[in-house]
């Protein structure tokens, strides 16, 4: 078994098994003879650098889309220097940083490369959302009272799936406000839907400080 592997490569291979399977994937799936085997992103690192590899593991290669996106990482990374020194990175953001800070990384972390391309995606779409709230929705305001029936069309700006609730989680503008709500439904950002839901609650976002309206009993039609 290789023992390191330069910085470069792993990244790289990292963010062709991220393009390869369009995402991030914790778990190895297993399909019948009809549909090949989709092996987890850190598997598919480890069989291609190790010794081992799976009867149905198809090898593969990095190419320049995926070498661009290792420079793009190693940039968004050179902000963790900073953050160390005022203490703003948690623990698993520090061992990424420790893991592809050096020259070679060793096939023990090499679970943590798999995931820095999913890594990078989330804070760098958090950094951009971030600012657009900072900037746009200044002054969003909360919506009607508790139980309250909302009405609208929304546009859809932030998403992330929760694998407790089966659910995604989504962030929309409602006439230049903020509102929040789940929905077993996946939907891509910038859509427009007409929506139907009951006021949850008022709270604050938390990317950044502005008043956000939190739904329930949402429904979805077409604008």
């Amino acid at each position: 078994m290789v023992k390191a592997i330069s910085t470069q490569e792993a990244l790289a291979y990292a963010f062709a098994a991220f393009r390869i399977r369009k995402g991030y994937q914790k778990h190895t799936q297993r399909y019948s003879e009809d549909k090949p085997t989709e092996h987890s992103n850190k598997e598919m690192l480890k069989m291609h650098f190790g010794t081992y590899k799976d009867q149905d593991f198809v090898d593969f290669t990095p190419i320049e889309e995926d070498y661009e996106s290792v420079s793009i990482a190693r940039n968004h990374f050179k902000r963790y220097s900073m953050l160390l020194l005022g203490d703003d990175l948690n623990k698993f953001q520090r061992d990424v940083y420790q893991a592809v800070s050096k020259d070679d990384v060793p096939m023990n972390v090499i679970g943590l490369v798999a995931y820095v391309p999913a890594l990078v995606e989330r804070e760098v779409s958090e950094a951009k959302f971030k600012k657009l709230l900072r900037i746009e929705y200044r002054d969003s305001k909360h919506i009607g009272s508790p139980k309250e029936v909302v009405e609208g069309v929304i546009k859809f700006l932030q998403k992330f799936y929760s694998e407790q609730w089966e659910s995604y989680n989504y962030i929309a503008d409602l006439d230049g406000n903020i509102v929040s709500f789940m929905n077993k439904f996946e939907y891509t950002i910038g859509d427009l839907k007409r929506l139907k839901g009951k006021v949850k609650g008022h709270q604050k976002n938390r990317a950044f400080d502005v008043n956000e309206t939190r739904l329930n009993y949402v429904k979805m039609y077409k604008v």
